[in-house]
């Protein structure tokens, strides 16, 4: 059991905030990763785990937050885009030639931002696409295209929070494809001056370009417009303050029929490796509730401000209520998916055999027949998140 793999693809890593990284488009699997040596890849893999092609789409550092996010449509071009960590203001961006052919493609293009980006998530709502970067450091911005990436508007500024540190922001598209669930927070590590520990939410209609609060429905601003932007604290939606001395790193957020966000929170400390655990915040009638799961266990390099923990996913569909981590636990790692029963308690079910293989940063594919879950075989990670190497492994399912 600890020699247990399922590898996808060779030589791929992603990071938590870049989307979509992986789609299911009838039956066939299209994943974007990053290879230890910077190569931006693209790979369409069958039915039968056969890669029917890996494509190399440009060559930069070899940090895995430099990940692509990859779009593939069938009836659209694929879409690849993709962020420098903290190098450059604009995020680079390629257009496929045909639908779901991600072997031929438009010379690669630049989407300016105001400030240096990290990260890129593809939002499409018909031919209308938003793209969202986080943008000099602090903040996070989206820029606009009408014409499925033919031309686009600058980035600016979508949620600005009052901090001196990185800030993070998993987005979702909902099973409507029009509505996009947005949660945002800080770094869990403590040496600037002005952390940012809460947790904040709201919601975008792609359509009307309408933002507004989950718990209210309260509008306060739009993305179209740039009415109300950027959101701020003040008007955003609370939906966790941790308790004094702990600190947390935000992961995802869900798409059943309530609003779920999904983190690990921690003793605070840059060294602390104290009382990890996951938890999900819900917005139920009666405002967010917080629920505690299960311990992280070790982190796997970088630093010890949590960030490194084995990572958080929700499904790609079905109800509220689940939710798939990847957990250390006595030197075994464990992919399991979590579900709440009617009383409201949590049990799990292992997607793989527990063991020495660290199966990480699970991801649910998206897409009509979706297999299930992937995640990060990881073979190296040392202490720098620079030429990290790992696999895509996977799918994962319940009742292996």
């Amino acid at each position: 059991m600890d020699g247990f793999s399922s590898r996808l693809l060779a030589d791929g890593a992603w990071c938590w905030w870049t989307k979509p990284r992986a789609t299911a488009v009838d039956g066939d699997l299209y994943v974007g990763v990053i290879d230890e040596v910077g190569q931006i890849v693209v790979a369409a893999i069958e039915p039968d785990g056969n890669t029917r092609s890996r494509t190399v789409l440009a060559r930069i550092e070899d940090d895995d937050h430099n990940n692509p996010a990859l779009l593939v449509h069938r009836e659209r071009p694929p879409l690849c885009a993709y962020a420098r960590h903290d190098e450059e203001p604009f995020v680079r961006l390629r257009v496929g030639r045909r639908p779901l052919d991600v072997t031929a493609w438009e010379p690669e293009r630049r989407i300016r931002f105001p400030g240096v980006t990290s990260y890129a998530q593809l939002h499409p709502f018909g031919d209308r696409l938003l793209l969202f970067s986080r943008a000099g450091v602090t903040a996070w911005c989206v820029a606009r295209s009408e014409d499925w990436g033919a031309t686009w508007t600058e980035g600016v500024p979508f949620i600005a929070l009052d901090t001196d540190q990185e800030v993070y922001m998993p987005t979702v598209l909902l099973p409507d494809r029009r509505t996009v669930r947005v949660a945002i927070s800080g770094h869990p590590k403590q040496y600037r001056h002005r952390p940012v520990r809460d947790v904040f939410a709201c919601v975008v209609d792609l359509e009307t370009g309408e933002i507004t609060r989950p718990a209210d429905g309260a509008r306060i601003g739009n993305v179209l417009t740039g009415e109300g932007l950027p959101l701020t604290e003040a008007v955003l939606d609370l939906a966790y303050g941790p308790p004094s001395g702990r600190t947390l790193n935000l992961f995802d957020v869900g798409r059943g029929e309530r609003f779920e966000i999904g983190f690990a929170t921690k003793l605070a400390g840059d060294e602390a490796t104290v009382d990890g655990a996951y938890e999900v915040a819900t917005l139920t009638d009666d405002g967010w509730r917080m629920e505690r799961l299960a311990p992280t266990g070790d982190v796997f390099g970088y630093i010890h401000a949590g960030m490194y923990v084995g990572g958080l996913a929700f499904p790609p569909a079905g109800p509220s209520g689940r939710v798939t981590i990847s957990r250390e636990e006595d030197g075994r790692w464990h992919l399991e998916e979590w579900s709440r029963d009617a009383s409201g308690l949590w049990h799990p079910a292992h997607l793989t055999p527990p063991g020495a293989v660290r199966l990480v940063r699970p991801w649910a594919v998206e897409g009509e027949g979706a297999p299930g879950y992937l995640a990060l075989e990881l073979e190296r990670y040392g202490d720098s998140y620079v030429g990290t190497r790992s696999h895509v492994a996977g799918p994962f399912a319940t009742g292996w």
